[in-house]
Protein backbone atom coordinates (compact mmCIF):
# COMPACT_ATOMS: atom_id res chain seq x y z
CA UNK A 1 0.00 0.00 0.00
CA UNK A 2 1.90 2.76 -1.26
CA UNK A 3 2.86 5.84 0.69
CA UNK A 4 0.57 4.37 3.54
CA UNK A 5 2.50 4.01 7.56
CA UNK A 6 -0.68 3.16 9.62
CA UNK A 7 -3.54 1.12 9.44
CA UNK A 8 -7.21 2.31 11.06
CA UNK A 9 -9.88 -0.51 11.74
CA UNK A 10 -13.11 -0.07 12.50
CA UNK A 11 -14.57 -2.63 15.00
CA UNK A 12 -18.36 -3.63 14.48
CA UNK A 13 -19.06 -5.49 11.71
CA UNK A 14 -15.49 -5.38 10.52
CA UNK A 15 -13.75 -7.21 13.14
CA UNK A 16 -16.59 -8.39 14.85
CA UNK A 17 -20.49 -9.48 13.53
CA UNK A 18 -22.51 -6.39 14.76
CA UNK A 19 -24.85 -8.92 16.61
CA UNK A 20 -21.67 -9.80 18.65
CA UNK A 21 -22.41 -6.15 20.43
CA UNK A 22 -26.17 -6.25 19.45
CA UNK A 23 -26.20 -8.70 22.42
CA UNK A 24 -25.17 -7.05 24.60
CA UNK A 25 -27.64 -4.25 24.85
CA UNK A 26 -30.40 -6.27 22.99
CA UNK A 27 -30.24 -9.99 25.10
CA UNK A 28 -27.93 -9.27 27.83
CA UNK A 29 -28.99 -6.32 29.84
CA UNK A 30 -33.11 -7.00 29.12
CA UNK A 31 -32.38 -11.02 30.40
CA UNK A 32 -30.38 -9.13 33.77
CA UNK A 33 -33.05 -7.11 34.29
CA UNK A 34 -35.91 -9.61 33.86
CA UNK A 35 -34.02 -11.53 36.55
CA UNK A 36 -33.66 -8.77 38.43
CA UNK A 37 -37.64 -8.10 38.59
CA UNK A 38 -38.88 -10.64 38.18
CA UNK A 39 -40.74 -10.23 35.36
CA UNK A 40 -40.36 -12.01 31.47
CA UNK A 41 -38.07 -11.19 29.20
CA UNK A 42 -40.37 -10.02 26.95
CA UNK A 43 -41.59 -7.70 29.44
CA UNK A 44 -37.79 -6.47 30.51
CA UNK A 45 -36.74 -6.22 26.79
CA UNK A 46 -39.87 -3.51 26.23
CA UNK A 47 -38.81 -1.43 29.39
CA UNK A 48 -35.87 -1.45 28.71
CA UNK A 49 -35.67 -0.29 24.89
CA UNK A 50 -38.15 2.24 26.06
CA UNK A 51 -35.30 3.63 29.08
CA UNK A 52 -32.85 3.84 25.70
CA UNK A 53 -35.49 5.97 24.03
CA UNK A 54 -35.28 8.48 26.60
CA UNK A 55 -31.69 9.63 25.67
CA UNK A 56 -30.64 10.51 21.73
CA UNK A 57 -28.05 8.70 20.40
CA UNK A 58 -26.35 12.25 19.79
CA UNK A 59 -25.80 11.91 24.02
CA UNK A 60 -22.97 9.94 24.41
CA UNK A 61 -24.67 8.72 27.53
CA UNK A 62 -26.94 6.29 25.17
CA UNK A 63 -23.19 4.37 24.31
CA UNK A 64 -22.01 3.71 27.93
CA UNK A 65 -22.65 0.41 29.95
CA UNK A 66 -22.47 1.67 33.02
CA UNK A 67 -24.72 4.59 32.63
CA UNK A 68 -27.60 2.14 31.83
CA UNK A 69 -26.62 -0.29 34.62
CA UNK A 70 -27.05 2.65 37.06
CA UNK A 71 -30.10 4.15 34.99
CA UNK A 72 -31.93 0.44 35.02
CA UNK A 73 -31.22 -0.31 38.87
CA UNK A 74 -28.80 -3.34 37.90
CA UNK A 75 -27.32 -5.11 40.90
CA UNK A 76 -25.15 -6.97 39.10
CA UNK A 77 -21.63 -5.79 38.47
CA UNK A 78 -20.88 -4.80 35.23
CA UNK A 79 -17.68 -6.84 35.06
CA UNK A 80 -19.74 -10.09 35.45
CA UNK A 81 -21.59 -8.54 32.12
CA UNK A 82 -18.82 -7.87 30.19
CA UNK A 83 -17.40 -11.10 31.15
CA UNK A 84 -20.76 -12.30 29.68
CA UNK A 85 -20.29 -10.23 26.80
CA UNK A 86 -17.00 -11.96 25.86
CA UNK A 87 -17.97 -15.56 25.18
CA UNK A 88 -20.19 -14.29 22.59
CA UNK A 89 -18.15 -12.30 20.46
CA UNK A 90 -17.80 -13.37 17.11
CA UNK A 91 -14.96 -12.20 14.96
CA UNK A 92 -14.79 -12.82 11.11
CA UNK A 93 -12.52 -15.50 10.71
CA UNK A 94 -10.35 -13.49 7.85
CA UNK A 95 -9.76 -10.91 10.65
CA UNK A 96 -7.00 -13.15 12.83
CA UNK A 97 -4.60 -13.34 9.87
CA UNK A 98 -5.20 -9.79 8.62
CA UNK A 99 -4.06 -8.14 11.21
CA UNK A 100 -1.29 -10.14 11.98
CA UNK A 101 -0.11 -9.21 8.57
CA UNK A 102 -0.94 -5.78 8.94
CA UNK A 103 0.52 -4.97 12.26
CA UNK A 104 3.67 -6.49 11.19
CA UNK A 105 4.15 -3.94 7.99
CA UNK A 106 2.21 -0.92 9.59
CA UNK A 107 1.82 0.86 12.45
CA UNK A 108 -1.95 -0.26 13.52
CA UNK A 109 -4.88 1.27 15.15
CA UNK A 110 -8.90 1.22 16.06
CA UNK A 111 -11.30 3.81 15.35
CA UNK A 112 -14.45 3.04 16.85
CA UNK A 113 -17.92 4.81 18.24
CA UNK A 114 -17.71 1.94 20.90
CA UNK A 115 -17.34 2.82 24.56
CA UNK A 116 -13.85 1.66 26.41
CA UNK A 117 -15.26 -0.82 28.42
CA UNK A 118 -16.97 -2.58 25.47
CA UNK A 119 -13.50 -2.15 23.09
CA UNK A 120 -11.58 -3.62 25.65
CA UNK A 121 -13.87 -6.57 26.07
CA UNK A 122 -13.69 -7.55 22.38
CA UNK A 123 -9.80 -6.76 21.97
CA UNK A 124 -8.70 -8.56 24.72
CA UNK A 125 -7.17 -11.71 22.64
CA UNK A 126 -5.70 -9.44 19.97
CA UNK A 127 -4.74 -6.39 21.77
CA UNK A 128 -1.12 -6.58 21.23
CA UNK A 129 -1.61 -5.84 17.33
CA UNK A 130 -2.68 -2.71 18.24
CA UNK A 131 -0.85 0.34 19.19
CA UNK A 132 -3.69 2.90 19.98
CA UNK A 133 -7.20 1.99 20.55
CA UNK A 134 -9.26 5.16 19.82
CA UNK A 135 -13.25 5.16 21.07
CA UNK A 136 -15.09 8.56 20.38
CA UNK A 137 -17.04 8.67 23.09
CA UNK A 138 -14.88 7.68 25.71
CA UNK A 139 -11.65 9.19 24.43
CA UNK A 140 -13.14 12.28 23.46
CA UNK A 141 -16.61 12.43 24.07
CA UNK A 142 -18.07 12.67 20.61
CA UNK A 143 -20.86 10.21 19.96
CA UNK A 144 -20.10 10.06 16.13
CA UNK A 145 -16.22 9.46 14.67
CA UNK A 146 -16.56 12.78 13.11
CA UNK A 147 -13.43 14.24 11.46
CA UNK A 148 -12.70 16.20 14.54
CA UNK A 149 -12.11 12.54 15.83
CA UNK A 150 -10.09 11.26 12.98
CA UNK A 151 -8.12 14.52 13.41
CA UNK A 152 -7.15 14.22 16.79
CA UNK A 153 -6.56 10.28 16.63
CA UNK A 154 -3.98 11.07 13.51
CA UNK A 155 -2.14 14.14 15.74
CA UNK A 156 -1.88 11.89 18.78
CA UNK A 157 -0.30 9.05 16.50
CA UNK A 158 1.98 11.28 14.98
CA UNK A 159 1.16 10.31 11.52
CA UNK A 160 -0.19 13.26 9.03
CA UNK A 161 -4.03 12.24 7.71
CA UNK A 162 -2.49 10.82 4.05
CA UNK A 163 -0.55 8.15 5.97
CA UNK A 164 -3.34 6.70 7.39
CA UNK A 165 -5.73 4.23 5.31
CA UNK A 166 -8.91 3.77 7.35
CA UNK A 167 -11.09 0.95 7.04
CA UNK A 168 -15.04 -0.14 8.08
CA UNK A 169 -18.06 -1.17 6.67
CA UNK A 170 -20.06 2.80 7.04
CA UNK A 171 -20.33 4.96 4.11
CA UNK A 172 -20.64 8.17 6.06
CA UNK A 173 -18.39 7.42 9.47
CA UNK A 174 -15.97 5.29 7.89
CA UNK A 175 -15.29 6.02 4.10
CA UNK A 176 -16.33 9.84 3.61
CA UNK A 177 -15.42 11.39 7.16
CA UNK A 178 -11.75 10.44 7.10
CA UNK A 179 -11.73 11.58 3.70
CA UNK A 180 -12.70 14.70 4.51
CA UNK A 181 -9.24 15.61 6.28
CA UNK A 182 -7.28 13.58 3.46
CA UNK A 183 -6.89 10.10 5.24
CA UNK A 184 -7.85 7.14 2.52
CA UNK A 185 -10.48 5.03 2.88
CA UNK A 186 -11.99 1.58 2.42
CA UNK A 187 -15.67 -0.11 2.98
CA UNK A 188 -15.94 -3.61 3.89
CA UNK A 189 -18.94 -4.91 2.60
CA UNK A 190 -19.51 -8.57 4.24
CA UNK A 191 -23.12 -9.25 3.06
CA UNK A 192 -23.31 -7.77 -0.07
CA UNK A 193 -21.18 -7.55 -3.29
CA UNK A 194 -19.20 -5.15 -3.57
CA UNK A 195 -19.89 -2.35 -6.59
CA UNK A 196 -17.13 -0.16 -6.25
CA UNK A 197 -13.38 0.24 -6.41
CA UNK A 198 -13.29 1.20 -2.66
CA UNK A 199 -15.19 -1.70 -1.84
CA UNK A 200 -14.34 -5.12 -0.48
CA UNK A 201 -16.23 -8.36 0.43
CA UNK A 202 -13.18 -9.42 3.28
CA UNK A 203 -10.61 -7.39 5.41
CA UNK A 204 -7.73 -8.98 3.55
CA UNK A 205 -8.75 -8.12 -0.19
CA UNK A 206 -7.20 -4.45 1.00
CA UNK A 207 -4.03 -5.30 0.93
CA UNK A 208 -4.40 -5.35 -3.25
CA UNK A 209 -7.43 -2.69 -3.04
CA UNK A 210 -6.48 0.39 -1.92
CA UNK A 211 -8.58 3.53 -2.89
Amino acid sequence: MRNVEAVSLDVTGTLVDGRSVKRFWDHLIPAVYASENGISFNEAYTRVKKKYSTVSRDDVRWYLPEYWVKELNISISLEKLLEEFRHGIAFFPDVAPTITRLSSQYVLIVSSNLPSVLLQTILEDVKEHFSRVFSSVSTYCLPYKTAEFYAKACSETGFHPEEFLHVGDSKTYDFLVPRIIGMRSMLVKRYINPKQHYEVDSLDKIFSNVA
